[in-house]
């Protein structure tokens, strides 16, 4: 759409479609919490590491002056690489503690929200070990410090996007704050689900996820139609009546 009014009416819809599908990624990360709960996840190692990983990554954030430009960088790094993503072209990269910006070819709504949903330094991290790990088998054993490292790595990100959309980001702004809100809460969980599943249960975790995912969001959306469909109902025989009385 080449209306940016039309193109911002048309995303809030959209956002408003996806507000079931985020009540189904909700329920879905509660059934997670009650795997958690059940498997006694406190009792592992990874737990420990993921979670101290984290809460070091938030004395670090409160006490200490915060890297804002390694947060840009990230920032406008992962524009970037989605523009690529998007066969486009970069023509300037600018970085600086106040800011940064990307001047490019393209845009569209993955591009501009990637860098709040995309925890850039955790895939960058699990790149890394994963290439070492296969020149090094013996680092398998040491995966107490992975798991560190992601909670430090996702905690950045988690700390810094929200911090950065209370600023109220141009990102957002463009493509629709209502929209981009949904978006990027709805892929952050996304993405937590499926890193918590990983770790939990591995490849053989991500059918019962999504399967669960499937039914909570078919009872959302079941839900929600059921009510707007008795909503309309009942406005409707109100506004029958309201014109059968003004005829009496």
């Amino acid at each position: 759409m080449k209306n940016p009014r039309q193109a911002k009416a048309f995303k809030f819809v959209v956002g408003l479609l996806l507000l079931p599908l985020l009540a189904a990624a909700l329920l879905a990360l509660g059934d997670l919490s009650r795997f958690f709960w059940h498997d006694r996840a406190w009792g592992q190692y990874w737990f420990w590491a993921l979670g101290g990983g984290f809460a070091l990554w938030l004395v670090v954030y409160f006490a200490l002056p915060r890297p804002m430009w390694l947060y840009v960088f990230g920032h406008e790094l992962t524009h970037a690489l989605a523009v690529y993503l998007h066969a486009g072209e970069v023509y300037k990269f600018h970085v600086s503690k106040r800011g940064g910006h990307v001047i490019t070819d393209k845009t569209s709504w993955f591009i501009s929200l990637s860098p709040y949903f995309i925890p850039l330094y955790t895939v960058f991290l699990l790149a890394l070990w994963l290439l070492a790990a296969f020149y090094w088998k013996p680092l398998a054993h040491y995966l107490a410090f992975l798991y560190l490292g992601i909670g430090i790595t996702w905690g950045f990100h988690l700390t810094f996007t929200v911090s950065m959309i209370g600023e109220g980001q141009q990102d957002l702004k463009g493509e629709g704050v209502f929209f981009s809100l949904v978006v990027i809460l709805l892929l952050n969980l996304l993405l937590i689900e499926i890193g918590l599943t990983g770790i939990l249960g591995g490849w053989h975790g991500f059918p019962r996820m999504g399967l669960g995912l499937w039914h909570h969001a078919l009872d959302a959306y079941a839900w929600t139609g059921k009510t707007l469909w008795t909503g309309a109902l009942w406005v409707w025989t109100e506004l029958v009546a309201l014109v059968r009385h003004a005829k009496g």
